[in-house]
């Protein structure tokens, strides 16, 4: 079974590092929709349905074909020009995470080495408090000019570190209903400007689902850094109830 080479203290080290000496980097995630959208008509066991579902998730109309094979293409890309990687732990192989390792043998990512997908959870701040889960997280994101792409403002969270915003995309939330707010080609045209014309950027912070890593790869085509934080960002506005683990975390601190 493919495992992890890396723990999480010692990648955000390698993070902190990298920003400090401005080299271009990627550091991104593979979850369970990743494996669907580039699994699905490759791995049998994904089906029509779970895919649909993950495209609605994604805000992705169902019609645009070509959208959905380019979104493929990128993914995949993004996977094997990416430095680090994360991937399900063995312990987390269930459900839609059961597809892990067929995804890895099938597409054998040249990435250079593979770190736990929960990377992000040392970016999680602490209910009731302006401090993050890990110290070393909290020095990545101090004193810094830095691009976030999101469907979450952080601006106010940050200027509690010292740092400042320098860009902002207000990315549309997922599961979104209305169908004037989907993620099409224009808005990754749109994305893929902001990151050219922002170079006062010591680093990007992307939550954006499955097109975070594709976001990610083009800042690091660009000469940037890219960290893909997904849903902890969602706890720098105080919000912990989009996912089980920031419900779980928000009663471990406050019962």
């Amino acid at each position: 079974m493919t495992s992890i080479q890396i723990q999480n203290n010692e990648l955000l080290i390698i993070i902190h590092n990298n920003i400090n000496n401005k080299i271009p980097s990627s550091f991104i995630r593979k979850g369970d929709g990743e494996n669907i959208i580039i699994g699905y008509r490759i791995i049998p066991d994904i089906k029509l349905r779970k895919y649909l579902k993950m495209l609605r998730r994604m805000n992705i109309r169902y019609s645009h074909i070509s959208f959905q094979k380019y979104i493929r293409k990128e993914l995949i890309s993004a996977f094997n020009n990416c430095d680090y990687l994360g991937i399900a732990p063995e312990d987390h192989r269930h459900g839609s995470w059961r597809y892990e390792e067929k995804i890895l043998k099938k597409f054998n990512f040249s990435t250079a080495q593979y770190c736990d997908m929960n990377f992000h959870f040392k970016f999680i701040k602490i209910p009731g408090e302006d401090k993050l889960k890990s110290d070393i997280a909290e020095k990545i994101i101090s004193n810094k000019n830095i691009g976030v792409i999101s469907c979450f403002n952080v601006e106010q969270f940050l200027q509690k570190y010292n740092s400042n915003v320098s860009c902002f995309y207000d990315l549309v939330k997922q599961r979104n209903r209305n169908p004037l707010y989907k993620i099409t080609s224009e808005t990754y045209q749109n994305i893929f400007e902001l990151i050219k014309e922002n170079h006062n950027v010591d680093f990007w912070i992307v939550a954006a689902g499955i097109h975070a890593k594709i976001f990610c790869n083009y800042i690091k085509i660009n000469n940037g850094i890219a960290i893909d934080i997904g849903s902890s960002i969602d706890t720098w506005n105080d919000v912990y109830n989009n996912r089980g683990h920031l419900r779980k975390i928000y009663a471990d601190y406050t019962n």
